[in-house]
C-alpha cells in the first residue's frame, strides 16, 4: 500500500497549481484525469516488460528493468531507461518542491506559518524564502533517512489528505453558499455583522440560536464519522486478529460492516440533498457516493500500511498540532480580524 500510494502521488500537484493556470476550470480537471492514465500506462508498460524479459522464478522485490535488461545484455537500452529515470526522478523533485513551497507560502500568508516565509523576489515574482526552505528540508531528509522510511513517511500523510479532502468534499457539498469576501474591510465587516448579532439583545437570556443548515451539517458529519468507523473495522478484519478464520468469521463480518457502510451513504443520499454551489468551478459528480468510495479506499490502503508508517503519520498529526496551536491559531488572519472586530464593537459600545 505504501509503495502504491507512493506510485499514484504526484498529479495532485496539478490541483494545487491551479492558480496560475490560465483556465483552471477548463484544464485542471482534464490535466488531472490525463495525468493518471498516464501513469497507469507507463506502470503497466515497465511491468509487462520486467516479466517478459526476466523469468517469474527470478523477480524480487529489486528487479526493476535496467537489471532486466542488464541480463539480456542489452547495454544501450539499458543505459537509455537509467537516464530516463534520472529526468523522471528530477521531475518529481521539482514538482515535490513547488508543491511544498507553496504549501508554506499559503500558510504563512494566512498566519499559520511564521510571515517572513512568504516573502516573493520582486524580479520573478516566486515565494523564494518559501521554496528555500522546501529545498533544504528536503535535502537534510533525503540525507538523513532511508528510501524506505520516506516512503512510509509520505504515504500515511498523502493516504490521510486525501480521505480528507473526500470527507470535507461531501460536508461543503451540503454547506449553504455565501458570498466570499476578497479585502480585509469586507472580511472585517463580516466579523462586525456576526458579532453584533451575538451581542443584541435578543440573545442575552443565553437562549442558542437554532441555525438549520448548521443542523443538518453536524448530522452529515456525525453519518460520515459513522461511515469512517464502519470502514476502519472492515479494513482492520482483513488483516486481524489473526486467530480469527478469515472464511468462515472474518469476512461475514466484512460483508455486514459493508453493508452497513453503503446503507448509511444511501440514507445520507436520500435524506440530504446537495445545495447548488455559486460559481463552484469543477463539481464533483456522484455526490456523497464518489467522494465516499474514495474516502473508503484510503482509509481501507492507510489500515494496511505497517506500523511505522502509521505510527510516523500520527507524529506528524502531533508536530502539526503543536505548530497550529501554539503559533498559527493565535497568529492566523481569521484570528486576528475577528479579534480586531470584538475590539471594534467593544469601541463603538464606549461611544454610545
Amino acid at each position: 500500500a505504501a509503495i502504491t500510494s507512493v506510485s499514484f502521488s504526484g498529479f495532485e500537484s496539478v490541483v494545487n497549481l491551479s492558480a496560475e493556470a490560465k483556465k483552471p476550470k477548463k484544464h485542471v480537471p482534464s490535466a488531472v484525469g490525463l495525468s493518471f492514465l498516464i501513469s497507469v500506462f507507463v506502470y503497466v508498460t515497465v511491468t509487462t516488460a520486467i516479466v517478459y524479459l526476466t523469468p517469474w522464478y527470478l523477480l524480487s522485490d529489486g528487479t526493476g528493468l535496467p537489471s532486466s535488461l542488464a541480463a539480456k545484455s542489452l547495454v544501450v537500452p539499458q543505459y537509455i531507461i537509467i537516464g530516463a529515470i534520472l529526468l523522471a526522478s528530477a521531475s518529481v523533485a521539482l514538482c515535490y518542491l513547488t508543491t511544498l513551497a507553496r504549501f508554506i507560502f499559503i500558510c504563512s500568508e494566512d498566519g499559520l506559518l511564521f510571515g517572513f516565509l512568504g516573502t516573493i523576489a520582486k524580479c520573478s515574482q516566486v515565494p523564494i524564502l518559501a521554496t528555500i526552505t522546501a529545498t533544504v528540508l528536503s535535502i537534510v531528509v533525503s540525507l538523513c533517512f532511508s528510501y524506505k522510511f520516506i516512503v512510509h513517511s509520505v504515504a500515511g500523510g498523502t493516504l490521510i489528505a486525501f480521505a480528507a479532502v473526500c470527507f470535507t468534499q461531501i460536508v461543503i457539498s451540503y454547506a449553504k453558499p455565501g458570498k466570499p469576501a476578497h479585502t480585509a474591510d469586507e472580511i472585517e465587516l463580516v466579523r462586525l455583522v456576526e458579532i453584533d448579532v451575538v451581542l443584541d439583545s435578543e440573545f442575552w437570556d443565553g437562549r442558542e440560536q437554532t441555525h438549520p443548515e448548521k443542523k443538518k451539517l453536524v448530522q452529515v458529519t456525525a453519518l460520515l464519522c459513522a461511515y469512517c468507523v464502519v470502514i476502519i473495522s472492515a479494513s482492520t478484519l482483513i488483516h486481524h486478529p489473526h486467530s480469527w478464520s478469515f472464511l468462515k468469521v472474518r469476512i461475514p463480518l466484512i460483508s455486514v460492516a459493508l453493508l452497513i457502510a453503503a446503507a448509511i451513504l444511501v440514507y445520507l443520499g436520500h435524506s440530504y440533498h446537495p445545495l447548488p454551489q455559486k460559481d463552484p468551478g469543477f463539481v464533483c459528480p456522484g455526490v456523497p457516493f464518489t467522494p465516499a468510495i474514495g474516502l473508503g479506499m484510503n482509509i481501507a490502503l492507510f489500515s494496511s500500511l505497517d506500523v511505522m508508517a502509521q505510527a510516523l503519520t500520527f507524529i506528524y498529526f502531533i508536530f502539526g498540532a503543536v505548530i497550529y496551536f501554539g503559533y498559527g491559531y493565535f497568529h492566523s488572519t481569521i484570528t486576528l480580524t475577528k479579534q480586531r472586530g470584538i475590539r471594534r464593537v467593544f469601541q463603538i459600545g464606549d461611544d454610545y
